[in-house]
């Protein structure tokens, strides 16, 4: 993985993640305060962010799942959500993780170009979902990244 300068470090309350979430996701159900503040409390489960982006990422044992990234419309397209999930993955391998894999619709193309420059590679797919606002549902793409 090629070095990426660390972000200063943030907190964000359930509020604002929630606020974020419903910011980025315009097509799904974006998650409620209550549900982000539910994760963040379980055993693996971290986050890492700035004031308009992060991700959220839970360790089982060896390998770390990646739930969301959400980054506000405003910051994106700079590079903030690559920084983000990279300090997420750097985090994991330091508590342990040797893989990391994700779920993404496979219409966002913005975010698929991402995990694919951060050297995910595409290893399944779920037909059909993504259930969606007023539209047929969408297929999750699933990528993983060995981190060692």
């Amino acid at each position: 993985m090629k070095f990426v300068p660390l972000l200063p470090k943030h907190r964000l309350s359930a509020a604002e993640l929630a606020q974020l979430h419903q910011q980025a996701f315009t097509k799904e159900r974006p998650w409620s305060a209550l549900e982000f503040k539910d994760l963040i409390a379980q055993p693996g489960v971290f986050l890492t962010c700035s004031s308009h982006c992060f991700a959220l990422g839970r360790l089982v044992v060896d390998e770390v799942e990646i739930l969301t990234v959400a980054c506000a419309p405003s910051h994106q397209r700079q590079g903030l959500a690559r920084q983000i999930i990279a300090q997420l993955l750097d985090e994991a391998t330091s508590h342990g993780s040797v893989w990391s894999f994700l779920e993404v619709a496979s219409d966002n193309t913005a975010a698929i170009s991402v995990y694919q420059g951060l050297e995910f590679e595409e290893v399944g797919q779920r037909k059909n979902y993504y259930k969606r606002k007023d539209t047929a549902p969408c297929d999750a793409l699933i990528f993983r990244k060995y981190l060692i």
